[in-house]
């Protein structure tokens, strides 16, 4: 009879994994190639850049960083859409640096397989693929780690936030190796825990392997290997750490300048110098905070708002061991945007590593307020849980009362008031009713962020002209080898 409770019980909770996760997928697919919106120069940089590796064997792409000079400079003009309506305005060169190339031959080699034209605005059906198989993979990773470090139901919660929250869904489309970088990192954590677990060293050398790897889509991604040698260094391994850290840097910058000196050896130390030399400084932090976004466009996510608090939260908090890995990996990431991203004019896909740990964070501060809903917790939690409701706001909706003060007000108050009694009457039916409300307070967070997700596009474009992809058929290609 145990082993049949058991079993039913296994199969609910694959059940509920398989559901969130699902809807996760559903939510990055839907309208993926129309929001975020056509012509985000910097998914352009990416697939010309690959691209131009591919066909040309020269890395060609567009930048207005001064050291390449008028000499570099091989075009200078509007890179056409081909659906119409506006182009780019771009500088292209050559031989282009910006960025390592990995995650640019995968995205170049995806748009290569469609035979699209380089140097045109390529159809978003197509450059976003790469970045939504990998935020997939990053779903089904901030579940198992969660899981692994605290429980089924931290990981639940965790998947659900990371699966539904706006920034992290609309983000995930971007073709910017940021998703890439987010999905190693979660791996090559889960792999330096089970080694710590196992004593596998082929999950530790993979690990690194994985940091390497990350280095080679972007430059800041190669930072997982001191992160990795911090996290070895806690658990008293240090003195491999330092080895694996050394050899995977030997690894990862021997071919990096191979590459460079291949094309333009001084082209390449001066580009490496200018972007080293990014202004940060010590606002950056409050900036990053204050500056909410996914993209090039403000969006104020309230959700981010709810996960810097959870930060604090576990700053302030008795730690164990499981949340001191959780904490460091979320600071480390901080860190990351702070010092590489710049100080005022830091782009918002920079911030894509730090949200899968703000998921894991939100989701232990979140079962703590199911326990403890009284009063000042439900005051603050209700309205940065329910926010996102004003991302709907629109004059020509039916629902607008959502959004009018008298709605808000009437429902906040009564979402506190069993709390509110509680304060004066301790009676332990009303801390019961004060739970049921947090967690029907979560629960209609979620279906707002999903709101959001699916009114999105059309809350910004049906009453303007909003740039449209070329619409591509997926299947065909692959039946027409």
């Amino acid at each position: 009879m145990v082993k049949q409770i058991s079993k039913y019980s296994s199969w609910f909770r694959f059940g509920v994994i398989f559901v969130i996760f699902l809807l996760g997928i559903v939510l990055r697919l839907y309208k993926y190639p129309f929001y975020p919106l056509v012509g985000n120069a910097e998914e352009y940089a990416f697939v010309w850049h690959g691209l131009s590796l591919i066909e040309t064997g020269e890395p060609i792409s567009w930048s207005m960083l001064p050291p390449y000079g008028k000499e570099n400079v091989v075009w200078n003009g509007e890179a056409p859409n081909p659906v119409g309506g506006g182009g780019l305005g771009v500088q292209l060169v050559k031989p282009w640096f910006d960025q390592t190339p990995l995650f640019s031959v995968i995205v170049g080699g995806i748009a290569k397989f469609y035979n699209q034209t380089n140097f045109t605005l390529i159809s978003t059906y197509i450059i976003r693929i790469p970045s939504l198989v990998f935020s997939f993979v990053s779903m089904f990773f901030v579940f198992i780690l969660a899981r692994k470090l605290f429980g089924f139901l931290v990981g639940i919660i965790s998947l659900m936030i990371y699966a539904t929250m706006p920034t992290v869904v609309f983000g995930a489309r971007l073709a910017v190796p940021e998703n890439m970088i987010v999905m190693l990192m979660l791996i090559s954590l889960w792999l330096i825990l089970e080694y710590f677990e196992t004593g596998s060293q082929l999950k530790r050398n993979l690990s690194f392997f994985l940091g390497i790897i990350a280095g080679f889509a972007k430059a800041t991604g190669f930072l997982i290997v001191p992160f990795l040698v911090f996290l070895m260094w806690r658990q008293k391994k240090w003195k491999e750490g330092i080895v694996l850290g050394l050899t995977s840097g030997f690894l990862f910058f021997v071919p990096c300048f191979l590459y460079g000196n291949h094309f333009n050896k001084d082209l390449f130390y001066k580009i490496t110098l200018y972007q080293s030399q990014r202004p940060a400084g010590w606002s950056s932090l409050a900036y990053l905070i204050t500056n909410p976004g996914f993209s090039v466009e403000v969006i104020l996510d309230c959700f981010l708002v709810l996960g810097f608090l959870s930060l604090i939260f576990l700053l302030f908090k008795k730690r164990n061991s499981q949340e001191e890995v959780i904490l460091s990996s979320f600071i480390f990431s901080l860190f990351v945007v702070m010092i590489t991203a710049g100080r005022h004019d830091q782009l918002a896909w920079y911030r894509y590593p730090i949200y899968p740990f703000m998921a894991i964070s939100m989701a232990i501060m979140l079962k703590q307020f199911f326990i403890n809903s009284d009063l000042w917790l439900m005051a603050i939690f209700t309205p940065l849980l329910l926010g996102n409701i004003d991302l709907l706001a629109n004059p020509f909706w039916k629902t607008r009362f959502f959004f009018e003060s008298p709605f808000f007000r009437f429902s906040f108050i009564f979402l506190l008031l069993p709390a509110t009694i509680y304060l004066f009457f301790p009676k332990k039916i009303l801390l019961t009713v004060s739970r049921k409300f947090a967690i029907l307070v979560f629960v209609s967070s979620i279906l707002i962020n999903i709101w959001v997700i699916q009114t999105r596009f059309s809350l910004l474009c049906d009453n303007e002209s909003c740039p449209l992809p070329q619409k591509i058929d997926l299947v065909r290609p692959i039946f027409h080898k």
